[in-house]
């Protein structure tokens, strides 16, 4: 992630050293277990860190305890790292009792148009092209689940580009574009991309 006009810097980290190495920045992205995100929220705690903090998300166990016991903003990409679908609903890492936990407490959905880029690009230069698309399709439409869900109780949806590379870093327009595929009203769209 990298600072740019109107945006924020997150530093993705994955352990304690990496967190308390370097504070000057808006926030912290974690891509860790349970039990080291606690380590790491609780030593940002102890040096008074006052940013923003996300984690990306897991299955629903995962994300129902993040949102339950840890102090975060955002719960990144929560659709992901999802196991199946089932016949009538979708394994969309959010379900109405974790959405509404995120509403009452503040904690945002970001979806990451980053990650949606890199599997863009692989289904252009791959040679299993309809496997990728097939994934693509799929998160898409976890997507739409969990932008539903989040209505329902009043959750915040955030649309993000995190990335690095271009093709990975979309634009506000883009981001918009984006919101209104997934069925996001126009006033959902235009905070989506506020922070």
């Amino acid at each position: 992630m990298f600072r740019c006009k109107d945006s924020v810097y997150l530093k993705e980290v994955s352990g304690k050293d990496e967190a308390l190495g370097d504070l000057d920045v808006d926030g912290f992205l974690i891509r860790a277990s349970e039990k080291v995100a606690r380590s790491i929220i609780a030593s940002l705690k102890d040096k008074g860190f006052k940013g923003k903090v996300g984690i990306y998300g897991g299955d629903d166990a995962f994300n129902r305890r993040v949102v339950e016991s840890l102090n975060v903003d955002y719960l990144v990409s929560p659709e992901k790292n999802t196991k199946f679908d089932n016949l009538k609903q979708r394994d969309s890492g959010l379900n109405h009792v974790v959405a509404k936990m995120m509403a009452e407490k503040g904690v945002c959905v970001v979806v990451d148009m980053g990650d949606i880029g890199r599997l863009m690009s692989q289904s252009e230069v791959g040679s299993r092209k309809s496997e990728v698309k097939g994934k693509v399709a799929e998160r898409i439409a976890r997507i739409i689940q969990n932008v539903k869900v989040c209505r329902k109780v009043g959750c915040k949806i955030v649309i993000a580009s995190l990335g690095s590379k271009k093709g990975e870093v979309f634009d506000v327009k883009g981001r918009q574009s984006f919101g209104v595929g997934v069925g996001m009203s126009s006033g959902e769209v235009v905070k989506s991309v506020e922070f």
